[in-house]
C-alpha cells in the first residue's frame, strides 16, 4: 500500500470532453479536483466525512463566496452500502455538458467514451473494508458493463476502487442542471463577472443514498 498515488480521467475525445478529473490520495484520504476547477476541491475523509470545499488559496479570489466558512456542503461520506463493497461518492458526466476547448492535459490520463445523447457516464469510488494484502490478491475488481479504472490500497488497509457505467440521465437531475445553469447566468452577470468559463457542479443523491455531483458545463455558474 502507498501513502500517496494520482489518477487523472476524461469522458469524451479530444474533440468534445468533459473537464479532466484528478483524484489524489493522501494515506487514507481521497480529494477530487478538475482541471477548469481551480477554486475548490472535493475531499472524502478516512472519518467518513465527505466536504466540498473553497480551498484555502482561494477564499479571497474565488466568485460566489459562501456568507461563512469555506465549505459548501458537508455529508457522511460512507452511508452507501451495495454489494460486497461500499459506494462512498460518485460524478456524473452528462453527454450534453461534453465541451469542445476543454484544457489540455498533461501525464497519463484515463479516457472514457463519450455517452449517448441524454446519457451520462456514472464514475464511483468504492471502498473496501482492510484488506490483508495487495488488492490484486483479492476479487475487488469490476467486470463489464461496469468498468474497472483503477484501485489504490489506503494505509489503512481499505481499497479505494474506482468504476464507471453508462447510465441514462435523469430528467430531476437534467431539471437541476438547467435550472443552476440559468441562476449561475444570471448571478455572475449581475456581481460584473463575465459567466462565460465560470463553473457549476450539482451535489445530487442517488437511488442507493450515495452522495454525488453532477458536472455542469463552463459558461453555466457557480464556481
Amino acid at each position: 500500500m502507498g501513502k500517496r498515488a494520482k489518477f487523472k480521467f476524461v469522458v469524451g475525445d479530444t474533440e468534445r470532453q468533459s473537464e479532466v478529473w484528478t483524484v489524489s490520495i493522501t494515506k487514507s484520504d481521497v480529494y477530487l479536483t478538475t482541471s477548469g476547477g481551480k477554486h475548490t476541491k472535493i475531499s472524502l475523509h478516512e472519518s467518513g466525512r465527505g466536504n466540498w470545499s473553497l480551498q484555502y488559496e482561494s477564499l479571497t479570489e474565488a466568485p460566489f463566496v459562501p456568507a461563512s466558512g469555506r465549505h459548501l456542503a458537508q455529508w457522511n461520506a460512507l452511508d452507501g452500502t451495495r454489494g460486497p463493497m461500499r459506494e462512498w461518492f460518485f460524478l456524473l458526466l452528462a453527454d450534453s455538458e461534453l465541451r469542445q476547448g476543454r484544457p489540455s492535459n498533461e501525464g497519463k490520463v484515463i479516457r472514457i467514451p463519450a455517452p449517448g445523447a441524454m446519457r451520462a457516464v456514472k464514475v464511483v469510488l468504492a471502498i473496501t473494508e482492510p484488506l490483508p494484502g495487495p488488492p490484486e490478491e483479492h476479487s475487488v475488481f469490476a467486470q463489464a458493463p461496469i468498468m474497472s479504472l483503477f484501485s489504490h490500497q489506503l494505509t489503512n488497509g481499505r481499497v479505494v476502487v474506482a468504476v464507471w457505467r453508462e447510465v441514462p440521465l435523469p430528467p430531476t437531475v437534467k431539471q437541476k442542471m438547467d435550472k443552476v445553469r440559468a441562476l449561475a447566468w444570471d448571478t455572475a452577470k449581475s456581481q460584473g463577472l463575465d459567466p462565460v468559463g465560470t463553473k457549476a457542479t450539482i451535489r445530487v443523491t442517488d437511488e442507493h443514498g450515495v452522495t454525488g455531483f453532477v458536472e455542469v458545463a463552463p459558461y453555466s455558474g457557480i464556481l
